[in-house]
């Protein structure tokens, strides 16, 4: 992915509103119900068409295809991967201390699967991932593809999310999954993408856990989770490679949540050269003071998330401008791109923001990126 020496550049983490008929056929397919395939590979392909016209109509320098063509940014394995049956039930502490927003936040009837793994996992057809590819390619009329990328889920955090009933242990399923998972990886980067290998594991799993999940151990499962990454990503280009880590993409308190400082010295030791951090929500927007004592490692770049997506409230460019400047002036302000804190629809049907407003933060993000571009060159 490019940097650029005279302004802040501007990306996302994915996810972007879907339309409404396409959200249907996604969620109607996944409860199993009857959907004409090829109305719904069409209505993708027109999805991302629109997606991208929108990022480029308000100035987003590094795009993705949203994410059309998914259920959700983790559960888009339980149809592309063997070895998923049953379901599990999620649980989060901070959530535990408010169970009254917990029923209304899961009740909105959002397709968020956890199934359990109750057999090897394994792609179902290693060539589904050409036809994402296939989609977003043949709308980018002229957008260079290093300004692009594509999500994929890491092993990391398949193993957190879905619990393991087949694997001799924790450590094992991550490494099955990664196994699963590398011809994901490599087609995209080689068809000229940038990769974002979505991570919340490393930070939710301090938090979070899934009924029945065998992941016993934080840290030494984040360890596992970014070594093995970090092996079968050995061919590819550091440069290709984004990292995102975040507390989860829902609307609780968070109030429960692990500091960045006390997970740093994990996340850095990705392969991949730009890491991507949320640092707009409430409780974590503080969090730039941490690289003041947690150096930057000199091959990395900062994504620094500055819009929140969890809330209507839409960012001022001067607040959106500020935060991109307490990091440039830590790090740089050429190791510094602006993005999201996460996505804006991770799961279909779960939109915690309005799709019209969504739109409206990421202008705001660009003109907060232009400002601060002004103070900063």
């Amino acid at each position: 992915m490019k940097i650029s020496k005279d302004r802040i550049l501007t990306t996302h983490a994915g996810s972007l509103p879907r339309p409404d008929d396409l959200r249907r056929m996604l969620l109607d397919r996944a409860g199993d119900k009857s959907v004409d395939e090829a109305v719904m590979k069409a209505r993708v392909g027109e999805a991302v068409a629109e997606a991208v016209e929108r990022q480029r109509s308000v100035g987003i320098d590094v795009i993705s295809d949203g994410e059309m063509g998914k259920i959700g940014f983790s559960s888009y394995v339980l149809q592309h991967y063997t070895g998923f049956e049953e379901s599990a039930s999620f649980m989060a502490a901070d959530l535990g201390d408010f169970p009254e927003l917990a029923m209304k936040l899961f009740a909105s009837g959002a397709n968020v699967r956890l199934p359990v793994l109750n057999g090897p996992i394994e792609p179902r057809d290693p060539q589904w991932v050409q036809e994402e590819i296939g989609d977003f390619a043949r709308v980018l009329d002229g957008v260079d593809r290093d300004d692009a990328f594509i999500c994929a889920v890491t092993p990391g955090h398949i193993a957190f999310n879905f619990p393991n009933r087949y694997y001799p242990s924790h450590a094992a399923y991550i490494e099955a999954a990664a196994d699963a998972l590398q011809h994901e990886y490599k087609a995209i980067v080689e068809a000229g993408f940038n990769l974002q290998l979505d991570s919340p594991d490393c930070a939710m799993a301090w938090h979070c856990s899934v009924e029945g999940s065998d992941l016993r151990e934080r840290r030494a499962h984040t360890e596992r989770n970014i070594a093995v990454l970090n092996e079968i990503l050995a061919d590819l280009p550091t440069e290709r490679l984004r990292f995102h880590v975040c507390w989860g993409n829902y609307n609780g308190p968070h109030h429960r949540d692990v500091g960045l400082k006390d997970i740093l010295d994990l996340i850095v030791r990705t392969r991949a050269k730009f890491l991507y951090v949320e640092a707009a929500n409430p409780q974590h927007e503080h969090e730039w003071e941490v690289w003041k004592e947690a150096r930057l490692p000199d091959d990395k770049i900062l994504i620094v998330g500055v819009i929140d997506p969890k809330t209507n409230h839409v960012e001022h460019p001067l607040t959106v401008a500020q935060r991109i400047q307490r990091f440039a002036d830590v790090v740089g302000r050429e190791r510094v791109v602006a993005g999201t804190d996460c996505g804006f629809e991770t799961f279909a049907g779960m939109l915690a923001c309005d799709p019209a407003v969504a739109w409206k933060k990421l202008e705001m993000l660009t003109e907060g990126a232009r400002a601060a571009s002004e103070n900063l060159w």
